[in-house]
Order: C-alpha cells, then structure tokens, then sequence
C-alpha cells in the first residue's frame, strides 16, 4: 500500500475519525469502547501534550482510510501512538514506517509505546516488522449496575466528594495521585499545572464525581468518575488510587463502590473501567471481587532498539 496524501486533521473530521476508528476496531473485537464524535475531538490534538492528528489516503483512494496521532508526553519521553485504518486496507506496514519516521524526525531520543487491540494482528503485525515487541496488556472491565452497592466501612476513613474548582482539592488530589501511582509501571512525576490541564480540564470531567477518603481527616485515596460514555448510558471510573501508606486497609474497595453507588444514582445501567494487568496493588483481584469482568484488551509494544528497521 503506497500512501498517496496526508494531511491534518480539523474539527469538521471528527465524526469520520470516530467512523474510521469503530470500523478498525469492531472488525476485530466486538466489546471494543466505541468513540463518540466528542472522543474524537478530544483524540485530534493528542491526549498529553499537543499532537495534530494526520488522515492518510492510500493508492489514491477518493478519501482517506488512516488516522494516526503520535500522542507524545514529555513528561515520560515518550510517544503513545494510535493508528486505526478501515477493515479494508490489508496491512500497515508502510503506514507503521512512515509514523516512525514522522516520531523520529521530531524526538528522535523518545520511545514510542504504541498501542493495539490485544486481537489486532494485522496493526500488531506492522509494528512487529518494525523492531518492536509486546509490552504491557491490559484490560477494559465493565459491569452491570441494577443497585446501589453496600460501601464498606473502614474504621476512621470517610469519603466525601471534592469541589474541582477550589484550588486547595485540587492540589490535595494531585498530591494523592502522585503518591497512589509512584510505584506504578510507566509512572513519571507531573507538575500541578500540567496535572490540572490533563484530569482536571478534561471535557468529560463530572464536577461532582470525584471522592476523596479521608482517614481521621487525612486523604488517603481517590476515585474519579467520568461521563464519556453517558450517551451509552454507561459510567466510566477513570482513575482510582490509595496512598502507598494506606494500600491494602480496604479503601480502594470502598471507592470503587462510592464510584459505583455515584453511578447508579446518575441512570446509568453498567460502568466501566480499565486496569493493567501487571498492576502489583492487586487492582485486577479487587475489581473481579466487586463485579467487573474483562470484557475487551489492548496492549502496548516497545521496541529496545532506537532505529526503524
């Protein structure tokens, strides 16, 4: 496959983005997460820091049939790359080559960590070719919600919801993030600021879904939820996290269930979450334990060498 034209993305692509990207994924795992035309609008300047996304057209094809955005972070050095092509186009290889390529000539010192679809063989395949090799797996969890859970009760800790808009919750929730995810694979500090820009300023942030536990009026955990999903009528908990001081006392178990309970509340009918299968707190047990069952997974590769083969 020869590419034949690239340009960038605008605004008025993102419902044909989120078209592209369902046709690559549902073409191979029918519980993939589906993006909405607003995912795609948060996917077109990159996740972290900015990144246009490119529309490649192959053979010269009337329109394009590839979307890649490099995703890079500077904070971790690091590129988490997404490519997503139409069923049709039969391999990636020269797609793979040229965003290498397209990393390289930008950070040529940063690793690229992309990622695939755990059943994806033919974009596994391209990056294979290409030097690079499975890193990390982990998994999309959901599960119904017909009640509100019991949450478990831990002597001393409460959990009460924060106000995103006082300065003072939030430096208190990036300094528990922080710590909860010190330990964790891939984990690189980030600045407050930088922090505040990527969780905080989030569209599908919800105002009133982030809980903080507090033991004997110290935080010690978080839970956030999100509404990404909600035109599914599905809740999303985005990130939960305990202090390393207070890991395995129950409270994350209590948060899960508070961000459950929150759900619920909102109408929505199940709720999902995504856990690295390699996480050593034990996350995956605990998500099982409370209902939730790995329903889709990704992977992400890494190549030990520096330059494209």
């Amino acid at each position: 496959m020869k590419i034949t034209s690239v340009r960038i993305a605008t605004v008025a692509d993102a419902r044909a983005i989120a078209d592209v990207a369902n046709q690559h994924e549902l073409s191979i795992d029918s519980q993939s997460t589906l993006f909405s035309e607003q995912a795609a609008i948060n996917f077109l300047n990159g996740y972290i820091d900015f990144s246009p996304t490119y529309l490649l057209t192959l053979d010269d094809q009337p329109d394009f049939s590839v979307v890649v955005n490099l995703h890079p972070d500077s904070a971790k050095r690091r590129y988490f790359t997404d490519i997503y092509a139409k069923p049709d186009v039969p391999n990636l290889e020269s797609v793979v080559r040229w965003t290498i390529e397209l990393a390289e000539s930008e950070y040529p010192e940063w690793k690229m960590w992309p990622g695939a679809n755990f059943l994806d063989e033919r974009l596994q395949s391209a990056w294979m070719k290409h030097g690079f090799e499975f890193l990390r797996r982990y998994y999309t969890m959901r599960t119904a919600i017909t009640s509100a859970p019991s949450v478990r009760e831990i002597e001393g800790v409460q959990i009460r919801t924060i106000d995103i808009a006082n300065p003072d919750q939030i430096a208190l929730w990036h300094a528990l993030h922080q710590d909860s995810f010190s330990k964790h694979f891939g984990f690189a500090p980030r600045e407050l600021e930088n922090w505040k820009k990527l969780v905080v300023d989030d569209v599908f942030i919800d105002p009133d879904g982030v809980f903080v536990a507090f033991m004997n009026e110290k935080p010690v955990g978080f839970c956030q939820c999100t509404d990404e999903y909600a035109e599914d009528s599905k809740g999303q908990i985005s990130i939960i996290g305990v202090a390393q001081e207070y890991q395995g006392l129950g409270i994350g178990e209590a948060l899960l269930q508070t961000g459950i309970s929150h759900s619920f509340a909102k109408g929505y009918s199940s709720i999902e979450l995504n856990v690295d299968t390699g996480n050593e707190t034990g996350a995956l047990k605990l998500y099982e334990k409370v209902g939730f069952r790995a329903e889709s997974s990704w992977i992400q590769l890494h190549r030990p060498t520096t330059k494209a083969q």
